[in-house]
């Protein structure tokens, strides 16, 4: 009883101070002044005033407070109801002649009328179509979506290229403001801009190059359109006026002039060699020109952009004259800068091991004679050799005999036993001989060279050994004509011979071409025809990791012979045959093997390492040999090396001429530690 009471009241209240005015024209106004006055009853009041029929929602609660001095005809009267709504979250969706006052969330799924085209006359909720002339409705959509509210709701129907749009008239009547204006700057038309230092070609490729197809442009707002104009030196542009000035703004900052009106060029290499890098160039124009040919139909002379350039190395400078247009130029000097760039070097050791034993052993008996008619003779024919100076020697009497005694002698291995003489005219010799030897033989070769990627080196140590390959002697006689030998000799190196060419892969893993050669000449072996010289010889290509040694090949070779000479018939009797023969019998074994390392040196501080490495080992050995040295050698006769960072100082002062102290001292305390190759 008491709320009805108070509402009644408040009705009172609002009724108050709404009184009705008489206008001049008849027209009934109010005054309208609301103090905390109940929603519902503030909507009564509406709808009794304007005539119209109201159907509250439920959820419509709330108390309202409004101030006003000034008075307001039944429809101004209406457009303040719907400010009121608007303030407190709910709306006013009409429907023919009857309006539901709803909250804004629920308004959307009501029916809701539609306008299309111009501004509505009130503020109520409705859904407006806004079509679209010349920009495209999905790019405007994301211009207008922040100026809708939580409870509104707008889209885009790229097909008809429009805007929807469900929000209270007030708030579409000021979309529609928005739209009009930027869809009157978006209007389609045609315009010319003259080049004056740029070529029309040139600057619509690289306009095309930046103007990408645009997926979300819908119907109503084409692409930006550039065509070149050859004939005047000039740009077409089709868009709208905001695609004009953009593409506008842009030609006048590519038409400008060249710093330098020259397109001759001179690039300094820093690494790679000009000659090779002119040599690729011009293979690159030459490729680049046939596949202009072949574009254009095979007719040079329809080629308005026919490449025309050349390349030319300066070798004494070392560098590259390149003389082209300001497209091929640039593309060439892309070009050289991948190609000038720093090899890696790499550092290959090699270690050559052969290990030769020899055993051999030698027993019997050798028999010579000589006699008026005879010379000479034994089982080995021995005459002519160490024998023959031996037998020569017991049977001759005086100095001369004793020298050659001697002479046979040391060319006997072994013990000899039995030297004398029988008869007069027949002269006899008997020789025992006992030899047992063992030799071996220990061989260690371990040759290093630097080269760079891809790049043949080459090192080699022996002797040059000539080999005799023909004679002549002439046949003249007399003063005047006498004879004249000679002979023709060919020299040839016999050694140690590595050739590697590397290839750095990825990841530091090295692939070598190697030939490998050992040679030596064997002075056992010598003929009549000359020297001869044992060969081994690799010729293989292999990978293997940075620093990793490997076994390219080897040799395992067991040589057995024996030998035995006899006096034909006595030396086959048995038992005392053994008297009339002798035996031998030499056993080599040889083993040879060849490793092979690699590491990758791809940087100055490696490079310096690898180097000190070496630097070191060598002056150790100097050390070895002063400290060693004998009583008739002088310690400071031996030559010796500064240590490396001392030598390491000098190199650097060299190029800080004036600050010798000053570079020695930075070199000592910026000098890295050694770094091993391969480690």
């Amino acid at each position: 009883m008491r709320a009805c009471y108070q509402r009644i009241r408040a009705t009172l209240l609002v009724l108050a101070l709404a009184l009705p005015m008489m206008a001049t024209a008849n027209e009934q106004t109010w005054v309208v002044n609301f103090k905390d006055s109940d929603i519902q009853e503030v909507i009564k009041f509406i709808a009794e005033a304007t005539g119209k029929t109201i159907v509250i929602d439920p959820k419509v609660r709330g108390q309202v407070k409004v101030i006003s001095e000034k008075p307001v005809n039944s429809q101004e009267l209406y457009g303040l109801f719907l400010s009121i709504l608007d303030v407190h979250g709910f709306t006013a969706v009409e429907n023919g002649e009857v309006v539901r006052i709803v909250p804004n969330r629920d308004a959307r799924s009501l029916p809701i009328p539609s306008l299309e085209g111009g501004q509505a006359d009130n503020d109520g909720y409705m859904t407006q179509v806004i079509q679209l002339e010349n920009i495209s409705a999905a790019k405007l959509l994301p211009v207008l979506r922040p100026l809708v509210p939580q409870h509104g709701h707008i889209s885009a129907y790229d097909p008809s290229n429009a805007i929807i749009v469900t929000d209270t008239r007030g708030n579409i009547n000021r979309l529609l403001d928005v739209v009009k204006q930027i869809d009157k700057s978006a209007v389609i038309s045609t315009e010319l801009v003259e080049l004056r230092y740029a070529q029309a070609d040139a600057i619509v490729k690289v306009i095309q190059q930046l103007e990408k197809p645009d997926a979300q442009r819908g119907n109503g707002s084409p692409p930006v359109t550039v065509v070149a104009d050859t004939r005047i030196n000039g740009v077409l542009i089709n868009g709208d006026d905001m695609q004009r000035e953009r593409i506008k703004m842009l030609i006048r900052r590519l038409d400008r002039p060249q710093i330098t009106n020259s397109n001759v060029r001179v690039i300094y290499l820093k690494y790679a060699k000009a000659d090779q890098v002119a040599e690729v160039l011009n293979g690159v124009l030459q490729n680049m020109q046939k596949i202009e040919q072949a574009e254009s139909g095979g007719n040079n002379t329809s080629s308005r952009n026919q490449i025309k350039a050349s390349v030319q190395a300066d070798e004494d400078t070392n560098a590259i004259l390149i003389t082209a247009d300001g497209d091929t130029l640039q593309s060439l000097m892309v070009l050289i800068e991948s190609l000038d760039i720093r090899r890696a070097q790499v550092l290959v050791e090699a270690i050559i091991v052969e290990l030769t034993d020899t055993d051999a052993a030698e027993l019997g008996v050798e028999w010579m004679y000589r006699d008026q008619d005879i010379g000479f003779g034994s089982s080995t024919n021995g005459a002519d050799g160490t024998l023959g100076s031996l037998a020569q020697g017991a049977f001759e009497d005086g100095d001369s005999g004793l020298l050659s005694l001697a002479t046979g002698l040391s060319g006997i291995a072994g013990q000899v036993f039995g030297i004398g003489r029988l008869g007069e005219t027949t002269d006899m010799l008997a020789v025992l001989k006992l030899l047992k030897a063992n030799g071996a033989t220990n061989i260690l070769s371990t040759p290093s060279l630097l080269t760079t990627d891809n790049h043949e080196a080459e090192i080699s140590v022996g002797q040059n050994v000539p080999f005799v390959t023909g004679s002549y002697t002439g046949t003249g006689t007399g003063a005047s004509n006498p004879t004249n030998p000679f002979q023709t000799v060919e020299r040839k190196d016999v050694g140690i011979l590595l050739t590697v060419t590397p290839h750095v892969n990825d990841g530091d893993t090295v692939v070598m071409d190697i030939a490998q050669e050992i040679s030596s000449v064997d002075d056992t072996a010598a003929t009549n025809s000359g020297l001869v010289t044992n060969q081994r010889k690799i010729n293989t290509q292999v990978m293997a990791a940075s620093g990793e040694i490997i076994v390219l090949g080897g040799l395992i070779q067991d040589d057995v012979r024996t030998q035995e000479r006899k006096v034909p018939l006595l030396g086959d009797l048995p038992v005392i045959g053994n008297l009339f023969k002798s035996q031998s019998s030499n056993t080599t074994k040889t083993n040879l093997m060849v490793f092979i390392r690699a590491s990758v040196v791809p940087d100055d501080e490696m490079l310096i390492g690898a180097t000190a490495e070496k630097y070191r080992h060598v002056r150790e050995k100097l050390l070895d040999q002063r400290n060693n040295a004998t009583l008739i050698t002088n310690k400071d006769d031996v030559p010796m090396l500064p240590e490396w960072e001392e030598q390491l100082r000098r190199v650097q002062s060299r190029y800080n001429y004036g600050n010798d102290d000053e570079a020695a001292n930075d070199a000592e305390q910026s000098q890295p530690e050694p770094v091993k190759a391969g480690d």
